[in-house]
């Protein structure tokens, strides 16, 4: 009930976002409200989503290991959570890898997950996703008033960070999951 609820509202966030007006390089004031208003839905559903544990960070924008920015594609670049199973999935190149995508695939479990919002609106969650290879730490940060978010993971297993840049959607989004470990 609670995926239908939250997929629901998703849907409802996103054809809110399709009024607003697409290459207007002065928005009006009723376009500049519309557009408010669709970003404080998409950030109430993605802090549900969060809150459930049900939802999948697609990034367009990874820095690994303190390179510089990648530019990615979302649907292979991803941090999904479903309730107490993860996946962590980065993927910079387009073909090869552990993986077969480029990349490395880490699934396993989620523990320690802890969901804390700052005086500024912005929502941080924090969790541990344990696999057969080593555990994963994993940060993530919503931005008040929209459903981007950025993750840092600090992997153990090979003392490799990543960042992600992207946005928190339902878990019906398009993703492509590779091999895991």
């Amino acid at each position: 009930m609670k995926r239908h609820l939250i997929s629901a509202l998703a849907i409802a966030a996103l054809s809110a976002t399709t009024l607003s007006t697409v290459g207007c390089k002065t928005a009006s004031p009723e376009e500049t409200a519309r557009r408010e208003y669709a970003d404080s839905v998409a950030n109430n559903v993605a802090k549900l989503q969060l809150k459930y544990r049900q939802f999948v960070l697609t990034a367009d924008q990874i820095t690994i290991n303190h390179s510089p920015i990648i530019n990615v594609s979302d649907n292979t670049n991803f941090i999904l959570v479903d309730s107490l199973t993860g996946v962590v999935q980065v993927s910079p190149r387009f073909s090869g890898g552990p993986n077969s995508l480029g990349g490395i695939t880490v699934t396993g479990d989620v523990t320690n997950y802890s969901m804390k919002t700052a005086k500024n609106g912005d929502v941080t969650v924090t969790y541990r996703l344990s696999a057969p290879i080593g555990s994963t730490d994993v940060r993530i940060l919503l931005y008040k008033h929209s459903n981007k978010a950025e993750a840092t993971i600090n992997a153990t297993f090979n003392r490799g960070r990543a960042t992600l840049k992207g946005e928190i959607k339902a878990l019906g989004a398009d993703y492509f999951q590779g091999r895991s470990f």
